[in-house]
């Protein structure tokens, strides 16, 4: 009883963490300050088709020059992952310019401005903090893995 408890205990000071290391906001600050709920509304804005939904479709329509299906097509695509959608259009914007991906318009543009030096820079220590936070979710993980095997999980007799 004891050990599961502390296995609970371990539980729920990582869990933090894990939600922690994929986010750009601290979890206090997305759990008391809305973001849940907003990622909530905006996910059933589509069902609902309110007011801010219509305007909002109405205005993309007016700005991009695209049709109802259309507008309504790229809003819920915004709504279901805003991250995907903007790396997609940024993706779409600098191979539209004639870049091979993102990261290489990124570098190419601001080497245009001759900032090309601090902007790798910054994608390479981006890259580095990824990587520790990834090892360390692992890491994280496949102990707390091998600590429930070695404690709760019993060895198996061989059969005869």
């Amino acid at each position: 009883m004891m050990q599961r408890l502390s296995l609970l205990a371990i539980f729920g000071i990582l869990c933090p963490v894990f939600v922690t290391a994929f986010t750009a906001s601290p979890v206090s600050k997305m759990i008391s300050g809305g973001r849940i709920t907003d990622t909530r509304l905006m996910m059933v804005g589509p069902l609902l088709k309110t007011k801010e939904y219509k305007k909002t479709v109405e205005n993309i329509m007016a700005t991009k020059g695209l049709s109802r299906k259309e507008a309504e097509a790229d809003y819920n695509a915004y709504l279901e992952n805003p991250t995907n959608y903007a790396l997609n259009k940024g993706e779409n914007y600098y191979k539209g310019l004639g870049y091979k991906n993102l990261m290489e318009g990124v570098i190419g543009e601001a080497e245009k401005e001759g900032r090309g030096d601090e902007v790798r820079e910054r994608i390479a220590a981006f890259k580095r903090k990824s990587r520790i936070k990834a090892a360390a979710v692992l890491v994280t993980a496949i102990s707390a893995l091998a600590y429930y095997k070695g404690s709760y999980v019993p060895d198996v007799p061989p059969l005869n």
